[in-house]
């Protein structure tokens, strides 16, 4: 076997390594979120209990006004300076904030039951999981760029 053979066969087994830690991580994040749609479902809305009072709506209001700001930043950086360009920029902003704090809230809520220890059986979190890995492989794979011959 060449020199040429073997370096191919690492590029290809980076490939498909990079695929396989990309959807684990993935099917783990979205399982994650559906532990926090659960904790929320059962527990309300006690995620931030700071001095024995609820305090989730102004930390949530904190973590979206982070995320708006640096999508508005990431979109202004990537528009023109018009004003009607900034406008489509917050919308923009708006909408991947409001999204990317419901996941980091509802991922905080899924690690808060896991620690809790509140899960239901390991049978069904690997089921889960294999699920998830199906679905985020099959995204991945829609997302790659088409080669063209």
């Amino acid at each position: 076997m060449g020199l040429i053979t073997k370096i191919k066969g690492m590029v290809e087994y980076k490939r498909y390594l990079k695929t396989l830690i990309l959807s684990t991580t993935l099917a783990l994040l979205t399982l994650y979120i559906a532990f926090g749609l659960m904790f929320f479902a059962t527990e309300g809305t006690s995620l931030f209990v700071i001095n024995g009072e609820n305090r989730t709506g102004p930390v949530v209001l904190l973590i979206f006004a982070i995320f708006f700001g640096i999508f508005t930043v990431f979109y202004e950086s990537k528009g023109k300076s018009k004003s009607k360009g900034k406008v489509k920029s917050h919308i923009k902003a708006v909408f991947l904030g409001t999204s990317a704090t419901f996941a980091f809230i509802a991922t905080l809520g899924g690690v808060k039951l896991t620690l809790e220890g509140e899960l239901p059986e390991i049978n069904l979190i690997i089921s889960a999981i294999a699920i998830c890995m199906i679905v985020s492989t099959v995204f991945l794979s829609l997302l790659k760029p088409s080669e063209v011959s």
